[in-house]
């Protein structure tokens, strides 16, 4: 009967089949929610830490940024209050009104997704302006000393730079 079928739906056969599957190795696929084993080494780890304490340092000279990160934690910490509140009230109402309550519980978790991401993205932007400030004023200084020699300079000699100009 397998013969009648392999003739029907044009398949291989069975001994085929099976040699085909001993020799086909499976793909490996990472698993996004497995941790990852990869070994980190601890030079790159304290370069990373490194760079991200210039970071901070060279954000504490930009006034205003710590006024925004208060208020933005104010309205995320307002908002998350406002979702356990509303999620508590959505579970103690009837059917009907559960679905109003628990529409107005998701908008205040995203009320309170986007203020953290308003903090993340002003200190981003505050550091690919101080970049582009380093690269003027490099800039400037090549053009002024007369040659164009074109130096090039990484992330971390613009902060310097940046630190510099403002002391």
């Amino acid at each position: 009967m397998t013969k009648k079928l392999e003739e029907e739906f044009n398949l291989p056969s069975i001994e085929e089949a099976k040699k085909k599957e001993s020799t086909y190795d499976n793909p490996s696929y990472d698993d996004p929610f497995e941790p990852s084993t990869d070994i980190i080494e601890v030079q790159d780890v304290e370069k990373a830490l490194s760079n991200a304490e210039k970071i901070d340092q060279a954000l504490q000279n930009v006034k205003g940024l710590d006024d925004h990160d208060v208020e933005m934690d104010d309205i995320g910490q307002q908002a998350m209050d406002s979702y356990q509140q509303l999620m508590n009230l959505g579970m103690n109402v009837g059917d009907r009104e559960a679905g109003h309550i628990f529409d107005s519980a998701s908008k205040m978790l995203k009320t309170a997704l986007e203020a953290k991401d308003s903090k993340i993205d002003s200190k981003l932007k505050q550091i690919d302006l101080m970049i582009k400030k380093g690269r003027l004023d490099n800039n400037a200084t090549s053009s002024s000393s007369g040659g164009a020699d074109g130096q090039a300079v990484d992330r971390n000699e613009l902060l310097k730079i940046i630190n510099s100009d403002k002391k």
